[in-house]
């Protein structure tokens, strides 16, 4: 499945705005299914996965998300050591401005996602599509998009001061999918793979190795030049690839993000992109068995409901199809 970046909307109402949509491609696209795979054994005491420790983000308020969450990883990877890690929320807790900023801007984003005016209710045209790749246009950050940027800097903070690489994970994740060859992936792949990219990420010297991704890697370069010779088939350089909803950190990988956030001025997944575009970050994808150069969403996990049930807006639109007006920071005239 390869998303379109543009989405086109029936607008009903008088109140409704014709909306600019920048399309973060969703890993949640892959249809999912309830059956139930095989559970993975553990790993190999000496292998790659050895102590590996996942951080499970998710809200206090969202219990229903964590145990859903939990439970499933308890069914499909028993090997898995699982830690609870507390979301910042956006809508009660402070956040550092030194740490991730009130606003940011869609100049650098621009390059990959692509925009269309925006209007208000009565057809005036806000910002057209030129102008949100220059200037850019500045959003205000929503309050989910801000507390999110905020949860993985914290995280970041965790890894940099420990020795081991983490995995981080949304409450979101989804092991249980069908996967792009065909039939369904589980716990058993989920670990037969990430054991394989675990060793290609060692070697390479990662900072981080995307599960679930969308967007541009090897095979799939907009700005980089790709390597001569045989691909690897295991792991793939990335230039600019959307979602956070697991990835490993090395501490070097988040020393070098947490170097960079002074503050954090991009959503979470656009900051580490841009990082990774700029080559302050050397991020690899890792690819389950059949994905292929064409393949624009893959990994070994989705999400489980990318547009139904979450909650961060954004500011721009996003898949969701908020309303791009909503967080501009400024308007024209105004």
């Amino acid at each position: 499945f390869r998303p379109s970046f543009r989405v086109a909307l029936l607008i009903g109402s008088p109140q409704s705005v014709s909306m600019a949509l920048m399309k973060k491609p969703a890993a949640a696209a892959r249809e999912r299914s309830r059956s139930l795979p095989p559970v993975a054994a553990a790993p190999a005491s000496e292998g790659p996965l050895k102590g590996l420790v996942a951080l499970l983000l998710g809200l206090e308020r969202r219990p229903d998300r964590r145990q859903r969450c939990e439970d499933m990883l308890s069914k499909e990877v028993p090997w898995l050591q699982t830690e609870f890690f507390r979301a910042t929320d956006g809508k009660v807790d402070t956040i550092p401005d030194d740490e991730v900023s009130q606003t940011w801007n869609t100049k650098n984003n621009s390059l990959y996602g692509a925009y269309e005016e925006v209007k208000d209710a009565d057809g005036k045209v806000l910002h057209t599509a030129e102008e949100f790749a220059d200037p850019g246009v500045d959003y205000k950050f929503s309050p989910g998009e801000r507390g999110c940027a905020h949860s993985h800097y914290r995280m970041w903070k965790r890894i940099a001061e420990g020795k081991e690489p983490m995995l981080i994970l949304e409450d979101d994740v989804q092991l249980v999918f069908e996967r792009t060859k065909g039939g369904m992936a589980s716990g058993a792949s989920f670990t037969s793979r990430l054991q394989l990219g675990m060793q290609e990420a060692t070697k390479k010297k990662a900072d981080v190795l995307y599960l679930g991704w969308s967007g541009h890697r090897d095979g799939n370069f907009k700005h980089m030049k790709a390597a001569r010779g045989k691909k690897n088939p295991v792991v793939r350089k990335a230039e600019y690839v959307w979602t956070t909803v697991a990835y490993v950190l090395w501490p070097e990988g988040a020393k070098k993000l947490l170097a960079a956030a002074t503050p954090m001025n991009q959503p979470v997944d656009n900051f580490m992109a841009w990082e990774a575009r700029e080559g302050r970050l050397d991020a690899y994808v890792l690819l389950d068995e059949g994905d292929a150069d064409d393949t624009w969403s893959g990994g070994i996990v989705t999400q489980l409901d990318f547009v139904g049930d979450s909650d961060i807006r954004k500011s721009d639109g996003g898949d969701q199809g908020h309303d791009p007006t909503e967080y501009l920071a400024a308007t024209k005239g105004a």
